[in-house]
């Protein structure tokens, strides 16, 4: 398995750093891998899964927070790549390549987090429309599969 789930220098570097130096709504204080999961989330709603070009480390595999998260990342990957041929079934146990697959799709999520900061440079703004964001996921995904969320009871 792999050590570390990871993202673009450049996302650590951009992004990344500006919500690790913001203190508006504690942004500075999100864990990694709800950032991530966040990142992740916009990206399949955008539905363009992008390659990462020189990345680093962001979550460490064996992090005990990450770990829940795994048999969502395999269904994530079953989803997009393994039910259009169900002979490959037995690859739903390739972590790592969940792991590539969700990289992916966060990686296109910071790209969306970057647009939002760039067109809303007011922090106060900014986080009123990641917050928009995900209601509105969860607005879908409640819709989609026909169940309560913690947003939408």
């Amino acid at each position: 398995m792999k050590s570390t789930i990871n993202v673009t220098t450049e996302h650590l570097e951009g992004i990344i750093k500006e919500l690790d130096e913001s203190n508006f709504y504690n942004l500075s204080k999100t864990s990694r891998t709800d950032l991530f999961n966040f990142a992740l989330a916009l990206g399949l709603k955008d539905g363009t899964p992008t390659k990462l070009i020189s990345s680093k480390g962001f979550i460490r595999t064996e992090n005990e927070d990450v770990k829940p998260y795994f048999f969502l990342y395999k269904s994530i990957y079953y989803d997009k790549i393994l039910s259009e041929n169900e002979k490959d079934i037995d690859k739903i146990t390739d972590i790592d390549s969940a792991f590539e697959l969700v990289e992916k799709y966060a990686n296109t999520g910071f790209y969306v987090l970057s647009r939002m900061k760039k067109d809303l440079a007011n922090e106060e703004l900014f986080t009123k429309k990641i917050l928009n964001e995900i209601n509105m996921i969860d607005e879908d995904y409640s819709k989609k599969y026909g169940v309560k969320t913690l947003y939408t009871e």
